[in-house]
């Protein structure tokens, strides 16, 4: 009998912690799930400039370049796919809002998950895993430096840490959520537990200044 690799299994478990987590955001669009055990939440530093982000790991594209996006708005978050509690959480949201876009903003934003685990995040876990959410999620990742310097710029702290169990390790990180605009500056930084609707509210209102300062 072929035996399945213990990270395969870990990983197919978060994958279906995703699909359940997404289930709950649909049906509960204004209440956020109980989060489960898991990481550490760091915080996110105290000046954040934001700014352009290049990879060579990408699910949509040969490589990532955040001003592919320009013209565009864009939920930015830093997490992995093993993850057992934020990221689902968070791309859930994430996912809720570009559900609930009216008809007019679709394909005006998109959803953005930079890995900061490129040892097990290949590009197509990440396709996979993104691809539980929504099909305006993409991912990216890179050399373990590329990552580092990516999230300094977007006050993003993570760390390696080693736990008992089969999965091996997890990784401590800050949760928050970017709103990037169409000309690449960074216009929010929402806290972990920030829901769908309020991602959105918050998405008209920068849209809704913008189009009174043109």
């Amino acid at each position: 009998m072929q035996r399945i690799p213990i990270s395969s299994v870990f990983w197919g478990l978060a994958v279906l912690a995703a699909g359940a987590l997404l289930v709950f955001v649909t049906l509960n669009p204004g209440e956020p799930p109980h989060p489960q055990p898991g990481h550490a939440q760091l915080p996110v530093a105290d000046e954040v400039r934001g700014g352009a982000i290049e990879l060579p790991v990408a699910t949509h594209a040969e490589r990532f370049d955040l001003d592919d996006y320009k013209g565009q708005y864009v939920w930015l978050y830093f997490g992995y796919t093993s993850c057992p509690d934020a990221c689902p959480t968070s791309l859930g949201w994430i996912s809720g809002a570009l559900n609930q876009l009216p008809d007019d903003l679709r394909g005006q934003v998109n959803g953005v998950l930079i890995s900061v685990d490129p040892e097990r995040d290949s590009r197509d876990h990440l396709a996979n895993y993104v691809g539980h959410f929504h099909e305006a999620i993409h991912a990216a990742t890179g050399p373990e430096d590329q990552v580092h310097a990516a999230a300094q710029s977007y006050g993003v702290f993570f760390e390696r840490a080693e736990t008992d169990s089969a999965m091996g390790y997890v990784i401590d990180h800050s949760s928050s959520t970017y709103l990037v605009g169409p000309d690449g500056e960074l216009l929010e930084i929402y806290p972990h537990g920030t829901s769908s609707a309020q991602l959105l509210e918050s998405l008209k209102a920068h849209m809704n200044a913008e189009s009174e300062e043109e």
